[in-house]
């Protein structure tokens, strides 16, 4: 680093175990090059570990390339015990303002005849050196660089619920070039403008490892500076890795978050010094020499939200025959968190497929799909709200279209009275579903055939400004799998602007949730 002290350009090795005696040498040879000016170095000296061994007049300031620059030691010279090996270092300071190179060698065609002698003996003798070596090109800069991008572990989109805090949002690498960087400020903005804004959050955090370093505030602006409260070390030429966490505001009546904000916190690359450190080598301010912002997934905020979960049929379920009200797939829904409104299910797609007819394997047909719902895990205590005997959708109801051969058939939650409502899961509550249908087996000549159930997700998230909307709307915008409330303020009707679909939901996945066989 140009200006930053001395440095290391070389290490010259003196091998002395082969000799009976200690080893005096008054000085040594040394090659010097560079396309530069080479009054650029300055106080060049020689060093045992912490020990100069040439100082005063032996203090070498080159004033031209050589092929041969002599160094004289001090005093009697440099001695080496014998049966070691003493390394030493060449250091130089630099005067040079702008890039440049420099080699530091060994010039083994100058005259080495009598430069060592044994301590003992006192007899002088030309030392083996090694051939003539231009030694390691060493770049001394003028300054170190910093640029900032998304670190591999960042997280992919997630669901979080509102009021929680600790979220992590991105995680950024920094890298420091040339020198190591104290970074001591960070430019953070809210890149999902159109979907978020600074109410939706309440604070953003810095974190090294497990230990916090930085606090941002967004306020009225889409922008923020988090100045470190502890200064984190880059290493030259290395990374570091920080994680950013925020703190999302709670969403309800008169409350400032806003259900379906997608919050997204990313480093600010277009604030030219809103992300600077300290160069350690030359003390200098290092701004970020990034080329563009990062770009995270972000965090879908809901006052509650459902977790998804496949519940195994039992071997005997698995078994194909000929019945009435058998299950076709098992499944729970979860509204988290414990302290929220809970969710309301409207709609979810069921997907059956059956074996291909043939005089071989037989005929396989599924009629009257039938949806229960349980508040136990033993599907045994069916769910009031209205419906009767448990059954929340039936193909007598929204279904009567007839079962979707090998499609999506659309599970729409209707009561008693064959009114479209909704499943309402309490705060912390689980309930427990079962698709149950009729199954027609007409054997073969070899019977064989099959039942594959799965329910289907969402590849899309149903509103393209990031917010919730009404359930018509949500199943215009994407052809929605799945529709469910987060229950904003109170329990929403179907109406009402608080509804999405099943995209990212925990437990079912874009392709959906995994199939349930049943088969001979």
């Amino acid at each position: 680093m140009v200006g930053g002290g001395k440095f290391t350009f070389a290490n010259y090795q003196f091998d002395a175990t082969a000799s009976g005696e200690d080893v005096r040498m008054v000085n040594i040879p040394l090659a010097y090059y560079t396309q530069y000016a080479a009054t650029n170095l300055t106080t060049c000296q020689l060093f045992d570990g912490a020990t100069v061994l040439n100082t005063g007049s032996n203090i070498k300031n080159p004033s031209a390339i050589s092929s041969s620059t002599v160094f004289t030691f001090d005093g009697s010279g440099l001695v080496i015990p014998k049966g070691t090996v003493k390394t030493i270092s060449l250091q130089c300071n630099s005067a040079a303002t702008s890039t440049a190179t420099y080699l530091w060698g060994i010039d083994a065609d100058a005259t080495w005849t009598d430069l060592a002698a044994g301590m003992t003996s006192g007899q002088s003798f030309t030392p083996t050196v090694s051939a003539d070596n231009g030694g390691q090109l060493i770049t001394l800069s003028t300054g170190g660089t910093l640029t900032v991008a998304l670190d591999n572990s960042s997280p992919s989109y997630k669901i979080a619920a509102a009021g929680s805090t600790g979220n992590t949002v991105s995680v950024l690498k920094f890298h420091a070039a040339n020198e190591a960087v104290s970074l001591q400020k960070v430019s953070l903005m809210l890149s999902s403008a159109a979907s978020n804004s600074p109410q939706d959050l309440t604070q953003v955090t810095l974190w090294d490892g497990s230990t916090q370093v930085g606090t941002a505030i967004f306020t009225s602006t889409n922008y923020a500076t988090s100045t470190l409260t502890t200064p984190v070390l880059i290493p030259k030429d290395g990374d570091k890795v920080l994680t950013v966490k925020v703190d999302l505001a709670n969403i309800g009546t008169s409350l400032p978050g806003t259900e379906g904000a997608l919050v997204k916190v990313d480093y600010n690359d277009d604030d030219s010094t809103g992300t600077s450190g300290t160069g350690q080598n030359s003390g200098t301010t290092v701004d970020r020499t990034s080329s563009a912002s990062t770009a995270s997934n972000g965090i879908r905020v809901f006052k509650s939200y459902p977790t998804f979960a496949q519940i195994p049929l039992t071997t005997n379920e698995k078994v194909l025959a000929t019945g009435t009200y058998l299950p076709l797939y098992k499944f729970s829904v979860t509204a988290s968190p414990a302290s929220a409104n809970g969710i309301g299910l409207h709609a979810f797609n069921i997907n059956i497929a059956t074996a291909t007819a043939s005089s071989v394997g037989g005929t396989t047909t599924v009629t009257n799909i039938r949806v229960y719902a349980y508040t136990d895990s033993g599907f045994s205590s069916v769910v009031g709200q209205g419906f009767t005997n448990g059954i929340v959708a039936s193909t007598t109801d929204t279904l009567a279209g007839g079962l979707v051969s090998s499609g999506n058939t659309v599970a729409t939650t209707t009561n008693a009275n064959g009114t479209a409502t909704i499943v309402q899961i309490p705060a912390g509550s689980t309930i427990y579903f079962k698709v149950t249908g009729d199954i027609t087996f007409t054997t073969g000549t070899s019977p064989s055939g099959w039942v594959r159930t799965y329910i289907a997700g969402d590849a899309a998230y149903p509103a393209p400004a990031g917010v919730t909307i009404e359930v018509s709307t949500a199943n215009a915008v994407s052809g929605s799998k799945v529709l469910w409330t987060p229950n904003a303020t109170t329990t929403s009707g179907t109406g009402n602007q608080d509804w999405t679909n099943g995209y990212n939901v925990s437990g079912i996945p874009s392709s959906g949730m995994n199939s349930e066989m049943i088969s001979k």
